[in-house]
């Protein structure tokens, strides 16, 4: 219910504050001092403390994967968006970190960055070879 209730609160702020900006002219100060004023206390590290823990996850996720886990793979989440970023030496693996990215909870998008470097595949082993 609090949850809500703040993102209620969120809502009339921001129309609120898109209403002054239509009405008036808004200088640069004033537009601080207004968004100042319109901030939720709490809702930042909350927001933060959600970023953490899908990133978390998303880690977790690809280090119990025992092909993904081989690879240095890094994750970053900006407002439950996830960047996901590094090397594996397959499209497969590539697809299969996204996947894992975007079937995490709580995950609102993902944008893959990941490279393929199909000579990394001489460095390792496959669950194919056993």
């Amino acid at each position: 219910m609090k949850r809500y209730l703040r993102f209620g609160l969120i809502a009339v702020i921001t129309l609120m504050s898109g209403f002054l900006a239509y009405s008036c002219k808004l200088t640069p100060e004033s537009e601080r001092a207004v968004s100042k004023k319109a901030q939720v206390p709490g809702l930042e590290e909350e927001l933060k403390a959600r970023d953490l823990a899908i990133m978390a996850a998303i880690a977790i996720s690809w280090k119990s994967d025992p092909e993904l886990a081989q690879n240095k793979l890094e994750v970053e989440v900006v407002n439950a968006r996830a960047i996901i970023r590094g090397k594996v030496p397959s499209e497969q693996l590539k697809k299969r970190a996204e996947e894992i990215a975007r079937n995490t909870k709580d995950v609102r998008d993902v944008l893959n960055e990941i490279e393929v470097d199909p000579s990394l595949a001489e460095q390792r082993f496959s669950l194919d070879d056993f």
